[in-house]
C-alpha cells in the first residue's frame, strides 16, 4: 500500500480576501517549518511527502490544483492526504489508520445562519464570500438548479483524505467547468436575497461540496479535532485536536513546532 502526504505553496499568490499581505509574510517566514513538521508527520505515518512549489498568482486556481493534484497522485500512489501548509500536525495517530479512505474523508461544517456570520457581515457591511455559510448558499443554489435540496455543511477542503477508487469515482478534472458554469448560473438564478448573492465568489469548496452532494461520492465527516481551524472567532485550539489548521497565520501565538 503506497501512501502519501501532499501540500502547495506558491510564493506569487496574489491579495485575495483570504490572502492579506500578513499571511504571505507569515507564510514565506514559517514556510520552512511548516514543511518540516509535515513532513515528521509523514514519515510517523510511513508515507512519502510532497510539498508542491507552485509558479501560480492566482487564489482559485491554486486551491482548485490541489484537488485535480489528486488525480495526477493516484496514478501512483494508493492512499492520499492533502494538508494545506497551514495545517501543522500535532498528533502520534496516523490518519491513513484512523480513516476508512474509500471514502473522502474531510471536515464537513455545519454553518446555519447564526450570531458569529451575522457579526461577521455587520462589521464588513457586507456579505463575505469566503464566509461558510455564504458558501454553502451558494451550494445549495447550485443544486437546486438540478432539483436537488442541499445540506446546511460545506465541506473545508484544507486536510483531504481519499484512495484511488474514490478519486476516480470523484472524475474531478472531468466535471470542473460544468461546475464553473453552474456556478455563475446559480449566481443569477438563486432564491437569496441579492445583496448576498452578488458577493458570491468561485470557490473549490463550494465546487467539491456540490460533487460530493449531487453525485452521492462516499463520504466521511472527519470532524473538528482532524482540522482544528483557528480564525477570527477561534483563537486557540483544544486538547482534543489532531491536526491544527492555522487560518490567522499567527504561527507565534502557539507552540507548535517545539518537537522538531
Amino acid at each position: 500500500m503506497k501512501k502519501i502526504i501532499f501540500s502547495q505553496y506558491s510564493s506569487k499568490v496574489n491579495l485575495h480576501p483570504s490572502v492579506n499581505q500578513f499571511k504571505r509574510d507569515q507564510f514565506a517566514k514559517y514556510k520552512d517549518l511548516l514543511i518540516a513538521k509535515q513532513k515528521q508527520y509523514a514519515k510517523m505515518c510511513d508515507a512519502d511527502y510532497e510539498c508542491f512549489e507552485l509558479d501560480e498568482g492566482n487564489y482559485d486556481d491554486i486551491q482548485f490544483s490541489k484537488l485535480l493534484r489528486f488525480e495526477e497522485l493516484s496514478k501512483h500512489y494508493d492512499e492520499i492526504v492533502y494538508l494545506d501548509l497551514d495545517v501543522v500536525p500535532i498528533t502520534k495517530v496516523s490518519m491513513f489508520d484512523k480513516f476508512d479512505m474509500n471514502w473522502v474523508c474531510a471536515y464537513s461544517i455545519k454553518s446555519p445562519l447564526d450570531i458569529n456570520v451575522i457579526y461577521w457581515n455587520n462589521k464588513a457591511n457586507t456579505w463575505h464570500a469566503m464566509d461558510m455559510y455564504s458558501k454553502t448558499c451558494v451550494k445549495n443554489a447550485m443544486l437546486c438548479l438540478d432539483g436537488i435540496s442541499g445540506s446546511d455543511y460545506c465541506i473545508n477542503t484544507g486536510v483531504l483524505g481519499m484512495n484511488k477508487a474514490v478519486i476516480d469515482k470523484l472524475e474531478f478534472s472531468n466535471k470542473l467547468q460544468k461546475c464553473k458554469e453552474l456556478f455563475y448560473q446559480a449566481k443569477d438564478d438563486n432564491l437569496y436575497p441579492p445583496e448576498m448573492s452578488k458577493s458570491w465568489q468561485l470557490n473549490n469548496e463550494v465546487i467539491f461540496t456540490y460533487i460530493i452532494e449531487s453525485d452521492n461520492i462516499p463520504f466521511l465527516n472527519i470532524n473538528m479535532p482532524w482540522n482544528f481551524i483557528l480564525d477570527h472567532i477561534t483563537s486557540d485550539y483544544s486538547a482534543a485536536a489532531h491536526l491544527i489548521h492555522v487560518v490567522n497565520k499567527k504561527f507565534n501565538n502557539y507552540n507548535l513546532f517545539h518537537s522538531l
